[in-house]
């Protein structure tokens, strides 16, 4: 009997086998690839992330400077609306009044708390502390969610806000991290060309200030409460 036999066939087989992985540096090369996407992954997701809460916030401020120039042209300016007693029930008359109509809103949470429009869970600072107002979740604050998804939520009181109120903004609804300076601004209704003042000393007519916005905006020693307007001023999250 003759065996044929075919060196040729043989000769290729022994190339393709050294061309092919073994499975130990198959193994090794997944790893590596593990340990490259872990690095670098997560700083991808954090920059996402902080530019969905920069596109938000702007959304954000263009509503609110478009709902008070519209009220404007029905009611007249800010300095002469009627905003009542500063009570609870005069907030909730002047909300309906001056601003609901102008909203594009998906959801009315009026001044009941628990509806959905703001976590109930208390929000925290910027460096990650809890926020000792809590939740703008409460009875004195007419809260609603537009149909891009941001809550908004109305109240009388805080210093400097000219007797107009103010808004806090969750940019991205209930969701986390409902966090001051990440998804969380606000901003001051005032009277005049203004309008709507977010919150913040950066970028003023006369460029001053940048330093008290620069700490306020440090993620391991500042509260957050005045980003927005840095941020707005920036056009990114630069922290």
């Amino acid at each position: 009997m003759i065996i044929n036999y075919n060196f040729t066939y043989f000769k290729e087989m022994k190339i393709k086998m050294r061309k092919a992985f073994t499975l130990a540096e198959v193994l090794l090369t997944l790893a590596i690839i593990g340990v490259v996407a872990a690095l670098t992954i997560p700083a991808v997701v954090t920059k996402v992330t902080k530019n969905q809460y920069v596109v938000g916030l702007q959304k954000a401020h263009n509503t609110l400077k478009a709902v008070v120039k519209a009220s404007e042209h029905d009611n007249g300016e800010v300095q002469y609306w009627n905003f009542g007693g500063w009570d609870d029930a005069s907030l909730k008359k002047a909300f309906e009044t001056y601003f609901l109509p102008y909203f594009d809103v998906l959801k009315d949470c009026g001044v009941n708390t628990g509806e959905g429009c703001f976590a109930q869970e208390s929000y925290k600072t910027l460096n990650g502390y809890g926020w000792l107002g809590g939740t703008p979740d409460n009875t004195s604050a007419y809260k609603i969610i537009t149909s891009d998804g941001i809550s908004y939520s109305y109240q009388y009181g805080i210093s400097g806000s000219g007797g107009y109120g103010y808004f806090f903004v969750d940019v991205n609804g209930p969701k986390g991290p409902n966090t001051w300076g990440r998804d969380f601004f606000s901003f001051h209704v005032t009277p005049g060309l203004k309008g709507i003042k977010p919150d913040g000393n950066y970028n003023t007519d006369t460029g001053e200030n940048l330093g008290s916005d620069d700490m306020n905006c440090n993620t391991e020693t500042g509260m957050g409460m005045t980003c927005a307007r840095k941020v707005l001023a920036e056009g990114a999250m630069n922290y």
